[in-house]
């Protein structure tokens, strides 16, 4: 058992490599209890994001089918799981936690709005994530479509915490 337990770690571990190289261990970061409905992100990486979102990414895991008052399914653990690993891997402690919103699909989407940047991350599986970033200052749309590297994500995240207030025009004497 322990030995799949480890294969399973090992292509998240690669996958993340290069933006903030981990160390595989027998020890999950994340443990996912679908009988129980549960995700639990690991004890030891206490974070701000971690503490609030938690009870929020089980609660969209539990949803009923039909939630959204036609066919919407849970958000399902792959998306959950993949998310939280994700999340864990591009916390930064200035900024708040991001939104979590479920796709009627099963699939779960994480959101910030904050100085003038809106920034939605689609986790449509793993390894298969959108990212698009609205610009609200200058108008412009820019997407991603990532499978393995999330080194442009962490930039624009990292983008985030710079207060880009819109610059007020002084009256002319």
């Amino acid at each position: 058992m322990e030995e799949n337990k480890m294969s399973y770690l090992q292509p998240v571990a690669s996958a993340f490599s290069q933006y903030a190289p981990i160390t595989p261990t027998t020890d999950a970061s994340i443990a996912v209890f679908p009988r129980s409905n549960k995700i639990v992100l690991n004890r030891h990486s206490e974070n701000a994001w971690k503490k609030a979102l938690e009870s929020k990414f089980n609660e969209l895991t539990a949803l009923r089918v039909g939630w959204d008052g036609y066919n919407g399914q849970p958000v399902s653990f792959t998306c959950a799981s993949f998310a939280a690993k994700l999340l864990e891997r591009l916390y930064d402690d200035v900024l708040p936690p991001p939104s979590l919103v479920p796709g009627s699909d099963g699939t779960l989407q994480f959101e910030w709005h904050i100085n003038q940047y809106d920034l939605e991350v689609d986790v449509i599986g793993a390894f298969n994530v959108i990212a698009t970033r609205h610009d609200c200052l200058t108008g412009e749309t820019e997407e991603l479509e990532l499978d393995s590297d999330y080194t442009a994500l962490a930039g624009w995240i990292s983008d985030l915490r710079q207060d880009r207030e819109p610059q007020q025009a002084t009256a002319v004497a």
